[in-house]
């Protein structure tokens, strides 16, 4: 039965997310786009050829053949209105570009977005509600937590962990096997050389702590 894919966010990331789900494996087949939801009701005011705000995340009620992907840059907004839908019994599904390539055993959680010429090797898991963006590659064994990002151009060396809502910002390249902690962030064009501490942001080539954040 064809499920009805519902965008939450309905700003440029939501825009860039509608595009992408239209070019996903199972777009047409398994499920269509029905819409978005944005707290504001205006939000496509101005562009043309989207589907319509249909709702407000914090209000909306899930229909039996709904299915939800969040498309906000916050990984805070990301994680409660995934939270709150989830609450009220809305499923969610992974968001995958037909161009990404995936090798073997390469697990992707539900929630998640993988944006077109992404390269996830072999045996990496990304976990719920993540979002690994256009022309990043992740090597062999790598593991991404729940709401971590990693934005586009990005180098991911094998067996690195991302922890839950770290956020890799673009052209950072990370050597292999190293931690990035929960909640830790990766400043633009960074190198990481060492492990990062949770809640830490780091920047720089090499990449090292920084005060005022991102």
């Amino acid at each position: 039965m064809m499920k009805h894919l519902i965008i939450v966010g309905a700003g440029g990331f939501g825009r860039e997310m509608y595009g992408a789900a239209r070019e996903a494996v199972g777009f047409g087949a398994e499920f269509d786009i029905k819409g978005f939801l944005d707290a504001r009701a205006d939000a496509l005011d101005g562009f043309s050829g989207y589907p319509p705000v249909i709702g407000d995340p914090s209000t909306y009620v899930p229909q039996p053949d709904d299915v939800f992907v969040t498309a906000l840059g916050s990984i805070a907004a990301r994680r409660r209105c995934a939270e709150t839908l989830e609450a009220r019994g809305g499923v969610f599904i992974p968001v995958v570009h037909r161009s990404a390539s995936l090798g073997p055993n390469v697990v992707v959680g539900a929630g998640t977005f993988i944006a077109h010429n992404v390269t996830l090797t072999a045996d990496v898991t990304v976990g719920r509600h993540a979002c690994v963006f256009h022309g990043t590659s992740i090597g062999h064994d790598a593991v991404l937590g729940d709401y971590a990002h990693v934005y586009a151009q990005c180098a991911i060396g094998g067996a690195v962990r991302i922890g839950a809502g770290a956020a890799v910002f673009p052209g950072s390249q990370v050597v292999p096997r190293r931690t990035l902690g929960d909640g830790s962030v990766v400043g633009i064009g960074s190198v990481v050389l060492l492990n990062v501490a949770p809640g830490q942001t780091v920047f720089g080539n090499p990449a090292k702590p920084v005060e005022s954040g991102f």
